[in-house]
């Protein structure tokens, strides 16, 4: 169980140069389909990316890329202690087919709104239907953690942020105050 060090830029709410952040219209553009061939090098710079930065998930538009790409790999990290991880997901063309009624609320925070972290009520589980790097069509159910991350991210494929799902901004903190204040301790 290896835990990852969190991007220190992000932590003090400073975006990193090639994320594009919230207010860049690139970020609310809407996005095309992208077939498995041609994504092949967006994915591995996603990838990448996603790693040097030690997040959850990371969306094409987020490095300025119009299309609908995104790529989840949940790992430990220093802020986020005890989420579950999950393997190198990689989807093209995401669409939730099913949200279950249930939300859970958890804290979210993103690359593209460094320094910052609010509660965002997410369905518990969904039904989720991409190609992956193979161009594969699957239909996945996913519940918790995972669910929440693939949410996060397909958002970002419609032009939405965190921001925009949450029902008001009164948890809306800074990452430091999250860890001085808001991080659930041991049980």
């Amino acid at each position: 169980m290896t835990q990852h060090r969190s991007d220190d830029n992000w932590i003090q709410g400073i975006a990193d140069d090639d994320v594009v952040t919230v207010g860049d219209p690139r970020l609310r553009a809407p996005t095309a389909p992208v077939d498995a061939a041609s994504a092949r090098d967006l994915l591995t710079t996603l990838t990448t990316r996603l790693r040097e930065l030690n997040g959850a998930g990371l969306a094409a538009p987020q490095l300025g890329v119009s299309v609908r790409a995104a790529i989840i790999e949940v790992r430990r990290t220093d802020v986020f202690p005890d989420r579950p991880e999950t393997g190198l997901i990689q989807i093209l063309n995401p669409t939730v087919l099913e949200r279950s009624a249930e939300t859970v609320p958890d804290w979210e925070g993103c690359f593209s709104v460094p320094g910052y972290l609010g509660l965002v009520p997410r369905a518990e589980t969904i039904t989720v239907r991409y190609t992956d790097e193979t161009g594969q069509t699957l239909t996945s159910e996913v519940t918790g953690y995972a669910a929440r991350v693939f949410q996060h991210e397909i958002d970002h494929l419609d032009g939405l942020v965190y921001l925009d799902r949450m029902p008001d901004l009164s948890s809306l903190t800074t990452t430091q105050n999250y860890l001085d204040h808001h991080r659930p301790g041991p049980a």
